[in-house]
């Protein structure tokens, strides 16, 4: 894959799960940290994760900083997490601490801060030794403060007789980050998956919901989430939807924004590319919103500051093509088909946007068709060989083909269109 420009990759090794966002105040005025499960000196996932961490004066312009956790004594690897950051303002991570042996099932152990966000201590034993009686699998603590105190999610799945299990999460509650008490099941289903992972309870606009990375068959599928209920400590889902239009993300991670918005960054899966240096990319920042039971998904406005310059801003005529372009692009087009007419949009031999009755369809060479809801304003994000598309709150998180050159905008059926320049 050709390195992007503007989406989080690590300088070497390979990188998935984001962790961890966190705005924070420092000497110098403020900044945003942002850690990554990162295996040094591969291209490929291997269990011996370490946290790498980056940071960044917004949500864009992020910056390797280097290794914030690696394996210590009797650990495989230091899995998924969060991080809090206490009434005293020292920051805390939060992480899976697996063994050998016993992947599925890790202990919650924490890792304490400097001020500086530079230096980190995990203590020498695990504040959750593991998991409650009856799980088959048990990761990736999420911890929120809640009035005083403290509440953290684990995700997981239990043996109930069924072929693969039940996905669950579980409750723990906590006064000072450092003694954790169960509190019981938060929600466990039928589905989706057998086992659940990065499980996180977040509010957005008002409404309890929970965003969950669903595992089964013995390896990731989806993000899923649903608004609901939460009554003391017990969660009631209502109907389960799909984070994205496409299933490319995955171990979403939510998290405040500077303004208390709340944002997401997700992991773009991808196989890793023996021989090359890298491998791993995280998708861009979204703020959520939220109609009834469903989530609007937006780029969140720090994505604006990596406009660079206005390459076209028009009112085309049918088939007017314009460029060539490097292929680092932010394209904004009303794709509204008039009745029994067509909008279209097309990114050289990339992808096409296809905007008709039963709303826009996405397609890309030797590859099957993606859909989003129909809208009619749509924005482009192409960075590279990765493409998000934004649409009536929806995204699409694609692949595409290796540009070779420069790439050309083409356009039928749009009343403008305009196209910036990316670069971070």
């Amino acid at each position: 894959m050709n390195r992007p420009r503007c989406h989080v990759t690590a300088p070497s090794g390979w990188i998935n799960d984001p962790l961890g966002v966190t705005w924070h105040r420092t000497p110098e005025g403020a900044a945003y940290e942002l850690f990554v499960q990162h295996v040094p000196g591969a291209t490929e996932w291997a269990p011996a994760c370490t946290w790498g961490q980056l940071t960044s004066p917004d949500l864009v312009r992020w910056q390797w900083v280097g290794t914030a956790l690696s394996p210590g004594d009797g650990e495989a690897g230091c899995w998924s997490g969060s991080v809090a950051v206490g009434d005293d303002g020292v920051p805390v991570i939060f992480y899976t601490s697996v063994r050998a042996g016993s992947l599925a099932l890790g202990a919650i152990n924490r890792a304490v801060g400097e001020p500086s966000w530079r230096e980190w201590t995990a203590d020498p034993e695990p504040v959750i030794p593991g998991p409650p009686p009856g799980l088959t699998h048990f990761r990736d603590p999420h911890v929120r403060r809640e009035g005083s105190g403290w509440r953290m999610v684990v995700g997981g799945g239990r043996d109930d007789g069924r072929a693969g299990g039940r996905p669950i999460a579980v409750q723990y509650s906590s006064p000072d980050l450092r003694r954790w008490t169960l509190d019981g099941v938060l929600a466990e289903a039928d589905g989706p998956g057998s086992v659940w992972e990065c499980a996180q309870l977040v509010r957005v606009d008002g409404a309890w919901v929970l965003l969950v990375s669903v595992w089964d068959d013995g390896s990731p599928q989806h993000v899923a989430y649903a608004v609901g209920e939460l009554d003391g400590d017990r969660f009631t889902p209502g109907p389960w939807r799909r984070f994205t239009a496409t299933d490319a993300v995955y171990a979403t991670t939510t998290f405040p924004d500077a303004a208390g918005r709340t944002c997401a960054i997700s992991w773009v899966r991808e196989p890793g590319a023996p021989g090359t240096e890298w491998a791993g990319v995280l998708s861009l920042p979204v703020v959520l919103g939220r109609d009834g039971d469903r989530l609007l998904l937006a780029p969140h406005p720090d994505v604006d500051g990596l406009r660079t310059a206005v390459l076209a801003d028009t009112a085309p005529a049918d088939g007017d093509v314009l460029g060539p372009f490097e292929p680092f692009l932010d394209v904004e087009v009303d794709l509204e088909a008039e009745p029994d007419g067509t909008a279209r949009l097309a990114v050289g031999d990339l992808l096409t946007l296809d905007a008709g009755a039963d709303g826009l369809v996405l397609k890309r060479p030797g590859r099957p068709d993606e859909r989003l809801p129909a809208s009619g304003r749509v924005r482009l994000l192409l960075d590279a060989e990765l493409a998000e598309v934004f649409a009536a709150g929806d995204v699409a998180v694609v692949r595409v083909d290796p540009p070779t050159g420069p790439v050309t905008v083409s356009v039928q059926g749009v009343r403008r269109v305009t196209v910036h320049a990316l670069s971070r």
